[in-house]
């Protein structure tokens, strides 16, 4: 197949408010990943609402750049359970922690119901509450607001009012970007809100993000890395990175 058809098939096959992944499209075409790369460069660069995600490619949703929620969901499930592992070391019982929108943040839910321990979650995202649906020993507060329906999570004046009636112990966010000279960003307007208020409502400020969000940024600025306590990354992470974090003087935990 030349590439022009095989570029024309693949634009056909991301589904809208959907995604397809890079190791499915090069065993269809019988081409290699690297090829397939290529191919989606070229595809997003024709600017029709195909953005490039780590491991494959979505259809941007009304507007939204972030990558859907079922796409964020299969990306990286290992690294997310090493950082949520280490996460849940963090927690002492009868403590109060935030929880951002974002699928880390879902894995180191699912940690703090295994440990069975009394605390309280307070979280913006829908599916995050639900971990907790059937745990006696976790009390949720998820906050009320404006549904965000493409990432499952509420933002807008009335979350931010509900938030700043809490002052919790830990928060955990996991932005979709952090720059060395922009901090922390995200795609969203009203989820960046949401982080800069889940940071300071928070005693103790956790950034947990694993080695594909470090470099680049986002329009929507949540806060500068100072705000940051400690950051929790994987082992992939570029060793220009592990730098950066040391000069800063910045206190870190690669999992």
């Amino acid at each position: 197949m030349k590439a022009k058809d095989r570029i024309n098939s693949i634009i056909e096959m991301i589904p809208y408010n959907g995604f397809i992944m890079t190791k499915d499209l090069s065993s269809r075409f019988n081409v290699t990943d690297e090829t397939i790369r290529r191919d989606l460069n070229k595809i997003v660069a024709m600017n029709i609402g195909v953005r490039k995600a780590h491991g494959g490619a979505y259809r941007i949703h009304q507007g939204d750049l972030a990558a859907p929620q079922s796409f964020r969901e299969i990306m990286l499930p290992g690294i997310k359970q090493r950082l949520a592992a280490f996460c849940s070391t963090l927690i002492i019982p009868e403590s109060c922690i935030i929880l951002d929108s974002s699928t880390t943040s879902r894995f180191i839910a699912t940690r703090i119901k295994e440990m069975n321990r009394h605390v309280t979650v307070v979280t913006n995202s829908i599916a995050t509450s639900a971990i907790f649906e059937n745990c006696e020993s976790v009390s949720v507060v998820c906050i009320g607001g404006n549904l965000r329906k493409h990432n499952g999570s509420l933002v807008g004046p009335n979350a931010i009012a509900t938030l700043e009636k809490y002052c919790a112990d830990y928060c955990f966010i996991s932005p979709p970007a952090v720059d060395a000279t922009y901090g922390l960003t995200d795609h969203s307007e009203e989820e960046a809100r949401i982080r800069e208020c889940m940071l300071n409502q928070s005693k103790k400020r956790y950034l947990v993000v694993d080695h594909t969000k470090f470099g680049w940024s986002c329009v929507n600025r949540i806060a500068g890395i100072d705000t940051i306590d400690m950051i929790v990354t994987d082992s992939e992470t570029e060793q220009k990175w592990i730098h950066w974090f040391k000069s800063i003087k910045k206190e870190y935990k690669c999992c």
